[in-house]
């Protein structure tokens, strides 16, 4: 409420509560038998190093009425007063003011000061209508640039980016203000997004096309260097031609890393072997592919792969010789061990995630080598030292926690496995589910069965679809008119989706389970979701026949149609008996090494997305590799595309 003491306050609600008795006489005095004589009174003495406050006028207010009884005078003075509260930001005082001028009505020429004093009074009201405070503003033939800031505001607290950025443009912050903040907003919008407001929104176009520019460009700074400069030639009038955003000024600057040599940590012995050979086999692949394209005479780095068992961190230091690039480690405990004795110029894009806090500073850092000659090295940015790259489980939980939500579905039960894979999935996605209302402000619904055999599992779907209870209820009926009673038992009706988290063995067990015990006669669809995790393509059609209509995601890299058929067809071959998590193993390798030149600019600009075999790829605040995938469904016993 602002830093009134408790003095002024009661003088306020004195006065307030006198105005309200003024007001509430009405708008007319009523007439009398003599012309009274007015006598002319000043306004209230303000010294002249004294700021006005909203008594002030609140008293101005009180004097032009009771001597001059001019409404419009006092209902100007008045929305005075709420504008002075606000700015101190006394709110309640503002709205109380607003509220009694709203009783006793407001003449036109003051309605549009009113509306936008209404809308700046209740624009953090939690119980405020965002859409009314919109519908206030409409329609309002002045203040543009201020109606533009309080609409910027609604649209930026409602998350509306796209309408925020655009409101923005007509206010009258700086160039490079406006700048900074439409970027930041603009970069927020998925593609779906971004291809709405380019159609809906003109004054966002530039911004938009600088966007796609640097989709387009992302592979070289030199090359985005040269897409800036055509784009400054489309744009010469434009601010964003005189003032490019900072982050893509920082992302021109940067230069290819020097990749002479790069060291690979991997268990290549022991029981970990065949797992560390796999993504060797990626490495080496996509180191292959690059010599095909850039040539034999090319300058690729020298691989060295170093085998981890056994090792102690200190060792594998020692084995780093000149390489200033290290993939790996790929177990998470190694990775942790590894990090707090890693040199200082070395970075490393770890095949695995730590714990937050055993994480470095994400502070990035800076160094002559990564800064081209003509940039400044206070402005352009290091890759970090530490990157992270793993095929993290609760990620995939995470995703389809985000896309059932998205979708409107609000009631799914939750099938997992009692194994602690399954249950971390488990635990992630509720933990998004939960998060995702927390941020809409609605009550989070979510069943959870979890099982350890396929009678606990049976049973307990049964149980979570209310089909056992139906089952008791119709066998009580029979007892009671003691005769057949000829229905059928009915699962519950308000259950919209099922998450499997399970092993493909026990998918394929769930999935008859769940179709035979939903009611088939309600006409409704209950769709069945489930993760990489509940995929083994190497099963043979059969599985495909129990997983039918079964929603999965899984890598591009594993579904039948991708751009990397040539690829594939080579590693068929040469690895014609390879098993489904192997695949997975050398897609991971593939994208780990052509990641490397990618950091630096993925870094700067996170938006930016590296299409892979594991998926799409995002780098967080965390130095975190995020893969976004693909999704399919079972039909006829094929995996079939969805695009949704």
């Amino acid at each position: 409420m602002g830093t009134i003491g408790h003095r002024n306050k009661g003088f306020i609600f004195a006065t307030a509560a006198s105005l309200s008795l003024l007001m509430g006489c009405g708008s007319t005095p009523k007439p009398v038998a003599k012309t009274p004589v007015v006598t002319p009174q000043k306004p209230v003495d303000v010294q002249a190093n004294q700021p006005v406050t909203p008594e002030h006028k609140l008293l101005e207010a009180k004097k032009v009425w009771q001597v001059q009884k001019d409404k419009d005078a006092r209902d100007s003075l008045l929305l005075d007063a709420a504008a002075l509260y606000i700015q101190h930001e006394d709110t309640l005082l503002a709205q109380q003011v607003l509220i009694e001028l709203r009783q006793d009505g407001i003449a036109p020429s003051l309605h549009d000061r009113y509306a936008l004093l209404l809308a700046k009074a209740y624009i953090n009201n939690r119980s405020a209508d965002p859409a009314k405070l919109h519908h206030l503003l409409e329609g309002l033939s002045t203040s543009t640039s201020k109606k533009a800031e309080i609409q910027t505001t609604l649209f930026a607290k409602q998350g509306m980016w796209a309408d925020a950025a655009n409101a923005l443009l007509r206010t009258n912050a700086s160039a490079e203000v406006k700048v900074e903040q439409v970027w930041t907003w603009v970069k927020q919008l998925d593609e779906t997004a971004l291809q709405k407001a380019d159609r809906q929104f003109p004054a966002l176009r530039p911004f938009i096309s600088l966007r796609n520019l640097t989709h387009e460009y992302a592979q070289s700074s030199v090359s985005l260097q040269e897409g800036l400069k055509a784009f400054q030639r489309t744009y010469p009038g434009h601010m964003l031609a005189a003032h490019l955003p900072k982050d893509v000024m920082q992302a021109q600057a940067l230069s290819q890393p020097d990749l002479q040599e790069i060291a690979v940590f991997l268990p290549l012995s022991g029981r970990l072997a065949s797992t560390g050979e796999a993504v060797k086999d990626g490495i080496m692949a996509a180191y292959y592919e690059q010599l095909t394209i850039q040539g034999e005479n090319s300058s690729l780095p020298a691989l060295r792969f170093i085998d981890t068992l056994g090792k102690s961190p200190q060792a594998l230091v020692s084995e780093l010789g000149e390489a200033k690039f290290i993939v790996g480690p790929l177990l998470k405990e190694t990775v942790e061990s590894l990090i707090p004795v890693l040199p200082t110029n070395v970075n490393m894009l770890a095949l695995n995630r730590v714990e937050p806090s055993l994480a470095p500073s994400t502070q990035l850092q800076l160094s002559p080598s990564d800064v081209s000659v003509n940039s400044s090295a206070q402005d352009a940015p290091l890759h970090q030292e530490v990157r992270y790259f793993g095929l993290a489980p609760e990620d995939e939980a995470e995703q389809l926690a985000n896309f059932i939500f998205n979708k409107g579905l609000r009631a799914p039960i939750v099938v997992a496995a009692q194994s602690s894979l399954y249950e971390r999935m488990h635990d992630a996605f509720k933990d998004r589910w939960f998060a995702l209302h927390k941020q809409k402000g609605t009550r989070a619904h979510v069943t959870t069965v979890t099982f350890n055999d396929s009678s606990s599992l049976r049973e307990g779907i049964t149980q979570a679809l209310d089909v056992a209870q139906s089952n008791k209820r119709i066998n009580q009926i029979e007892y009671m008119v003691n005769e057949d009673v000829y229905n059928m038992p009915r699962s519950r009706r308000d259950i919209d989706a099922i998450i499997a988290f399970a092993s493909p063995q026990d998918t394929e067990l769930l999935n008859p389970i769940i179709e035979a015990s939903l009611n088939p006669y309600d006409g409704k669809q209950v769709p069945v979701y489930a993760t990489s995790r509940s995929m083994d393509y190497d099963s043979g059609k059969n599985q495909w026949r129990d997983l039918q209509n079964v929603r999965f995601i899984d890598m591009p890299w594993m579904m039948p149609t991708h751009q990397w058929q040539a690829l594939a067809a080579t590693t068929d071959t040469v690895w014609p008996n390879r098993t489904t998590m192997q695949n997975r193993l050398f897609a991971f390798g593939f994208d780990a090494y052509n990641l490397l030149p990618q950091l630096g600019m993925l870094t700067v600009l996170p938006y930016l997305k590296y299409e892979g075999l594991t998926g799409e790829l995002q780098l967080n605040d965390s130095g975190e590799v995020k893969r976004q995938l693909p999704q399919a469904v079972i039909n006829n016993e094929r995996v079939q595309m969805l695009m949704e």
